[in-house]
């Protein structure tokens, strides 16, 4: 009797169990399917090949987001003047002090000329010392205008660099550290030598900061290779343009422009004819020429 009790339900259920039709026509009689175009097209557009050929924002290494840190870092004040100067001037003219009232006293001394000798040798040696390490300015070739617009438009770092440059600096070299940050500067031998800045209006009314360096022992090549990076090192909202200055004397410039509406950070080289083109590594040119 339980077995035929049993059988019973089991035949009422199959007899209600819906079947794929009958949920489809319930489905679309209460609760109705609104096809949308864009769902429709979310295959279309297929986003991921369209990343597919976007490279990659190259990302600061440890190194690089140290040195960029002291790009932005700002400080109480700057020494404008020769240390190294002041300190051996003053401690010569107090050598040459202590000594004349020396003689003229008839070779007897007091306490002020033996403080004297005492602060005026050391001071003399190391205004001396610190002479021999001085840098001096790096020339600056600028306008009114230019002057103007970096005020209004110059990014923070393109004025640290340029406040840097142009004062006395001592030990290292102008723009060492950032250069080396940047692989510029091919190991055991010493980085690009700043020769030279200026500062313009670019074509599009953006602020311009050109720095032209001696650079030996880092080719050309080398500057292509590490354009990627200029952006993000120097940046934000900045484009770096390479132009080849004199291939003689081993001259390169890199300018930093800030980017106006409709502009993108791609690294642009300055060709032979003037004109401008995007800057290709080796590893570009090497994919070009293979399939070529």
């Amino acid at each position: 009797m339980r077995a035929m009790l049993l059988l019973a339900a089991a035949g009422v259920a199959a007899a209600w169990t819906p079947s794929a039709h009958h949920t489809q026509s319930l489905t679309g009689r209460f609760f109705p399917v609104h096809t949308s175009k864009f769902a429709l097209n979310a295959h279309s557009t297929r986003p991921s090949a369209v990343l597919a050929h976007r490279s990659p924002a190259p990302i600061l290494n440890e190194r690089e987001a140290g040195v960029r840190a002291g790009l932005v870092t700002e400080v109480p004040f700057e020494v404008r003047f020769s240390i190294g100067n002041v300190i051996s001037v003053s401690g010569g003219l107090l050598l040459v002090y202590c000594v004349g009232s020396y003689l003229f006293n008839n070779g007897q001394s007091d306490l002020i000329q033996t403080l004297g000798f005492v602060y005026a040798i050391p001071a003399l040696v190391g205004g001396l010392a610190l002479k021999y390490a001085e840098l001096p300015p790096v020339p600056l070739a600028t306008s009114p205008e230019a002057e103007k617009l970096r005020e209004t438009k110059g990014t923070k770092i393109q004025k640290k660099i340029l406040s840097d440059a142009t004062r006395f600096t001592y030990g290292d070299a102008h723009m060492e550290e950032p250069l080396k940050a940047l692989k510029l500067a091919p190991r055991g031998v010493g980085p690009p030598e700043l020769k030279s800045l200026r500062e313009g209006v670019s074509p599009n009314g953006g602020y311009e900061l050109g720095m032209t360096f001696y650079a030996p022992n880092t080719p050309f090549r080398v500057w292509k290779d590490r354009a990627p990076r200029y952006a993000r090192f120097f940046g934000p909202n900045v484009r770096a343009v390479l132009r080849k200055v004199d291939v003689e004397q081993r001259l390169v410039e890199l300018t930093l422009i800030t980017m106006e509406e409709g502009e993108t950070d791609e690294p642009l080289e300055v060709l032979d004819d003037g004109s401008l083109a995007p800057v290709q590594t080796a590893a570009e040119e090497e994919a070009a020429a293979a399939a070529a």
